[in-house]
Formats: C-alpha cells, sequence, structure tokens
C-alpha cells in the first residue's frame, strides 16, 4: 500500500489524489483510501492507495520520488 501524505480534512486528502492521478497517469486505475488517525489531539487522514502487490507499490513510490513528491510503502 502507497502512502501519499497525511491531510487536516478529507477533502484536503481527495484533492491532492485528484491532482497527484491528473500529474502521474502511472496512478491512473488506482482507488484513494483514507485512515483517519488522531494526533496530538486532532484527526488527520493519510491519503493511501492500493497497487497490484508489493512491486508495484515499490515501482510507483520510487517513480513519484524522483518526480519530488512524498510517498512510502505501508504495509
Amino acid at each position: 500500500v502507497l502512502q501519499l501524505g497525511a491531510f487536516s480534512s478529507q477533502a484536503r486528502a481527495r484533492a491532492a489524489f485528484k491532482s497527484l492521478t491528473e500529474r502521474y497517469g502511472y496512478l491512473d486505475g488506482l482507488e484513494p483510501m483514507l485512515v483517519p488517525v488522531e494526533s496530538d489531539g486532532q484527526t488527520l487522514y493519510r491519503l493511501r492507495a492500493a497497487p497490484a502487490g508489493p512491486a508495484a507499490a515499490k515501482d510507483i513510490c520510487g517513480r513519484l520520488r524522483v518526480a519530488g513528491e512524498a510517498c512510502s510503502v505501508v504495509n
């Protein structure tokens, strides 16, 4: 699973995903997952997407990093 960021609202997370998919065609077809987490009394929304397998996640994350984007592969 790719983690593409953490945002203060679901709307911001969705907007970030839309922006990423518009800029990077290889994200096309991935569905966003919003995972709420509590941090310092606030709810943050982790933006994640699940490509087909760990190798695909590593490949996509590597490509995003080369493009200057932040991401990580999480289980």
